[in-house]
């Protein structure tokens, strides 16, 4: 029951109807209810290993808190992590592949961070309730936003005295929701058939083809992930809870360093606080900040997957981040497309299913750059145009944006008549114009499988 399904289409009215009509006191059990039968939808034994994560790290917050040791207190908290990471790498890195549980690698990150801020001095969630809401909140649940403890369980236990019925806060969720499955059924699903066309037999393209579609992917990518974050933030607003910000134009950033703050910002913030400063940061010389960063960057790559090009794709970022172009002393607009070219050659490497098709695109690339087989990807003139035409959209958003003006903002300023216009070109857009058939699978968002 994906954000794309049908069935999603009345699980969260459903749910939400409940939510506005049981006692206040009940809204954190009723969401976590309605978490848990959204986990369930995929597969029971996802919900039962997101169970038997949640018991453990809760009690293992409390036995964390309780001891006043420093000792026992770094035992404790070298064990929790330790258990957690031999817990992620047990499910998403042995080579049966018996079960892969959805959105393992967010919440177990999620779990390990909670942990960290517990040694840290924040009191253990008591409230097993509160603590397992936090955990399976289900707009989160399958990609992140991976959340930082004291902000979403601070907003969890505050529930019973949220308003509901605050309109402007419903609109907002509601566009935020629109807006997300327009950027994932208008623009990411439907890129996606030449990507996989041509990155599944590429020995059959030339390189105009393959230079083509890898452009296509950096767009792909950040439609499909930034569309599920805007979906997750925008029926969690409508709930009453607000999750972080992901992404923040993240393709108008002047360097690597820059593409990192505005990438993926909840994984990005999460390595920078709960690994590469543990680590040392920049605190310990230059030699040992640049160790740092090359050691994030190769962790963030296994986190992303077993196969070598991830750990590759990984230490290309760590690299691009020791040697940045943002003291450069070129224009900014030639370093944004520096660092697209950077950022999107990188991509090569994360879409490929191994080092040896990178080696065999990059060849066909310098050899063989010509046209031979554009009917092969798989779409018409009026399906590139509608690619063309949404990728067009989601840029001139973001450069809008980019320069404060808020797209959000300027819908809600206008009169009701143009507000429903736009409400209803962006529902056009997304029931005729979505990327629907057999050619097309919307039950997954990419980073489902990370």
């Amino acid at each position: 029951m994906g954000f794309t399904s049908l069935a999603f289409l009345v699980f969260f009215p459903a749910v939400f109807a409940v939510y506005l009509v049981i006692p206040r006191r009940a809204r954190a059990a009723w969401l976590l209810a309605a978490s848990y039968a959204f986990c369930l939808s995929f597969d029971v034994k996802y919900a039962l290993v997101l169970l038997a994560s949640t018991l453990v790290t809760y009690f293992l917050g409390i036995l964390i808190e309780s001891r006043k040791e420093a000792q026992a207190k770094r035992l404790c908290i070298a064990a929790a992590i330790l258990l957690h990471v031999l817990f992620l790498s047990f499910f998403k890195y042995n080579r049966l592949q018996i079960l892969l549980p959805l959105g393992i690698s967010f919440y177990t990150f999620q779990a390990i961070g909670y942990l960290t801020d517990v040694y840290r001095g924040m009191n253990a969630e008591r409230n097993i309730l509160h603590f397992a809401l936090f955990q399976s909140f289900f707009p989160k649940l399958v990609q992140g936003p991976i959340e930082r403890s004291g902000d979403l369980l601070e907003q969890i236990r505050n529930l019973k005295y949220k308003e509901l019925l605050d309109l402007q806060r419903i609109r907002e969720g509601g566009l935020l929701l629109l807006w997300g499955l327009f950027q994932k059924l208008m623009i990411a699903d439907r890129i996606a058939v030449p990507v996989n066309a041509v990155y599944g037999q590429f020995g059959a393209f030339g390189g105009v083809e393959i230079l083509l579609v890898t452009v296509l992917y950096a767009f792909q990518i950040y439609c499909d992930f930034a569309g599920y974050t805007d979906m997750a933030r925008g029926t969690a607003r409508i709930l009453g809870i607000e999750l972080k910000e992901n992404f923040m134009r993240p393709y108008l950033a002047d360097s690597v360093q820059d593409f990192w703050r505005r990438w993926h910002i909840s994984l990005s913030s999460w390595l920078r606080d709960y690994l590469y400063i543990p680590l040392g940061g920049s605190r310990k010389g230059q030699l040992r900040k640049y160790i740092n960063v090359m050691i994030t960057f190769l962790i963030s790559g296994i986190w992303h997957g077993t196969g070598v090009h991830f750990l590759v794709w990984g230490g290309l970022h760590g690299l691009g981040q020791i040697f940045d172009i943002k003291k450069a002393k070129l224009p900014r607009w030639m370093k944004r497309v520096l660092v697209f070219c950077f950022a999107d050659a990188a991509w090569m490497i994360f879409r490929a299913n191994s080092m040896g098709d990178v080696k065999g695109m990059l060849v066909i690339l310098f050899t063989n750059f010509r046209l031979q087989d554009f009917r092969g990807m798989q779409l018409g003139k009026f399906e590139w145009l509608l690619i063309f035409a949404g990728i067009l959209l989601v840029m001139i958003k973001d450069i809008f944006e980019e320069k404060g003006m808020c797209a959000e903002r300027f819908i809600f300023r206008q009169a009701w008549p143009v507000r429903c216009l736009i409400y209803t070109a962006l529902l056009a857009g997304i029931v005729i114009l979505g990327a629907y058939g057999e050619a097309y699978d919307t039950s997954q968002f990419l980073y489902t499988q990370f």
